[in-house]
């Protein structure tokens, strides 16, 4: 008895201590932000907000296996979408939040139309979905402003103040990842991912499940997208073109599909070594390519197994 209830005391606790190092890893980050110096601190901070974007989409594609390459384009409808309720008057928080609804209403009309579709069908309809917000935000002068892109109004009181909120919202959608994983919606999309017939076939309600992780993944997505904006303080269409959904499943591929961290680190090599040897976009898409390949190649689970293979080596280095 003693035996099993110290079993299920550690099952309870398990949880508990993951939330707990994601919390101290995001207090790490925002230190590091902090003391860094301009150029460093933007390195970080674009790094943070790609792992909220790919953090959304670990739900769908990490955890569901659906090759989701919509992504840039929930990041850009919460970007504009915020900017341009600050300018028509309403507060930041109020932008913030129907920005995230309008991502969500666009992600349910996506998956409406997808959910029931699989692999490379699925792929193709979401990259044409980003395709399509693409063009509209390139071509839609009067709302959008076409190619100049917009100015952002300053949401926050200061700038310490968002550079806190960029690797607490990291942090969050690091857990978010854990949390959904540990509940039904996780558990049934892994079912999905292992087998969807057999998962439809023991009742599994496979569309609904897809659905709702994608709204889910499209309302984090938003979520970036409004702190990109914030922080740029201009926003034009080449920040969400069509390709940008790719990348970030590149990014998550790279890190680890399917695990919390996956989306930092794959953000870190995807998007923070480009900006680190200031490279320009086009050689920055041909680096992020070489890693993709190198990795597939390699380390096909992405950064987070070859961490687990080192760890269990030298766990069984200890143990002898």
């Amino acid at each position: 008895m003693y035996g099993q209830q110290g079993s299920r005391q550690r099952i309870r606790l398990g949880p508990a201590w993951d939330y707990l190092g994601i919390a101290l890893l995001g207090i790490g980050l925002w230190v590091l932000l902090v003391v860094s110096n301009a150029f460093y601190s933007s390195v970080l901070a674009t790094i943070l907000i790609w792992t909220i974007a790919t953090s959304g989409l670990n739900i769908i594609a990490g955890l569901g296996g659906y090759p989701s390459l919509v992504q840039g384009a929930f990041y850009g409808v919460g970007a504009y979408g915020s900017a341009l309720a600050m300018k028509w008057g309403q507060p930041f928080w109020a932008a913030c939040i129907e920005a995230v609804l309008a991502a969500g209403v666009l992600g349910l009309i996506v998956g409406l139309v997808f959910s029931r579709t699989r692999g490379q069908y699925f792929a193709i309809g979401t990259l044409f979905t980003g395709l399509v917000v693409a063009l509209v935000l390139s071509n839609w002068q009067s709302l959008t402003n076409g190619l100049l892109g917009i100015t952002v109004e300053f949401g926050f009181d200061s700038i310490d103040r968002l550079n806190a909120v960029i690797p607490a919202a990291a942090a969050l959608s690091l857990m978010l990842v854990r949390f959904v994983s540990r509940r039904r919606l996780g558990w049934r999309l892994l079912t999905i991912l292992e087998d969807e017939d057999l998962a439809e076939h023991i009742g599994v309600p496979t569309a609904r499940t897809k659905l709702t992780g994608f709204v889910l993944s499209a309302c984090v997505g938003a979520v970036a997208g409004v702190l990109i904006a914030q922080y740029n303080g201009t926003i034009s269409p080449d920040l969400f073109d069509y390709y940008v959904g790719f990348v970030m499943f590149v990014a998550l591929s790279v890190g680890g599909a399917g695990r919390v961290l996956g989306p930092l680190l794959g953000s870190a090599f995807i998007v923070g070594i480009p900006d680190l040897l200031n490279l320009s976009s086009g050689i920055g898409l041909l680096l992020a390519g070489i890693i993709f390949v190198a990795v597939i190649i390699v380390i096909p689970g992405g950064f987070m197994s070859a961490i687990d293979a080192a760890m269990a080596a030298a766990s069984r280095s200890v143990r002898r």
